[in-house]
């Protein structure tokens, strides 16, 4: 098992612990802080960062997102960084309001209440939640659904407004809607809608 550390972010002053082998961006939505990010994939910088203090080593990485010049001065990117030591960060962008709204990572089995075609391509997805499930998001988060047994997963964006009813929304293509009979749907706030 990896060993876990201590992430501090700066100016905000919000403390998460992260373990080595997860990403600190990772970490964070582990946690239920929504911190700036896009790709995940360390290609577009948006979760560009600059280390203050600690041992931090980051997987690969597209040199358009972080050139070597910046990396030589200390930034990093959240979405490729691992930890090795208590560790501190100074977040280049950020929304703090958007930082504290954030909720941890939830998984729960649905059932497939409604399927409805809407149009040719397009249909309606309700996916009932167990009574107990205490599932929660906010507009414009999204939800991983898999197919259990599978690898088959997508993210769908979610159409109501909460799960207060205990069912959640979307619509999606046809053909995706169609593979669904019982599915694990996983939260993550990893997926926030930019539009």
């Amino acid at each position: 098992m990896a060993d876990t550390h201590k992430v501090r972010f700066e100016p905000v002053g919000i403390e998460i612990e992260a373990d080595e082998d997860e990403t600190v961006l990772d970490a964070a939505f582990r946690q239920g802080v929504m911190l700036i990010h896009g790709c995940k994939e360390g290609q577009c910088s948006a979760c560009k960062s600059f280390l203050l203090d600690g041992d931090l080593q980051m997987g690969r990485y597209s040199t358009f997102a972080l050139p070597d010049f910046e990396k030589d001065e200390g930034y990093v990117l959240l979405c490729r960084s691992h930890v090795y030591s208590d560790t501190e960060i100074e977040l280049v962008n950020y929304d703090e309001d958007m930082i504290r709204s954030g909720l941890p990572v939830t998984t729960v089995q649905t059932e497939v209440a409604q399927l409805t075609d809407l149009t040719h391509d397009i249909s309606l997805v309700r996916l009932k939640l167990p009574a107990d499930s205490g599932f929660r998001f906010h507009p414009g988060q999204y939800v991983d659904i898999t197919i259990p047994g599978t690898d088959e997963h997508r993210s769908f964006s979610m159409a109501n407004l909460s799960a207060a009813e205990g069912m959640l929304e979307s619509r999606s293509a046809r053909a995706m809607s169609r593979m669904i009979g019982l599915m694990e749907a996983t939260w993550s706030p990893t997926f926030w809608s930019t539009s």
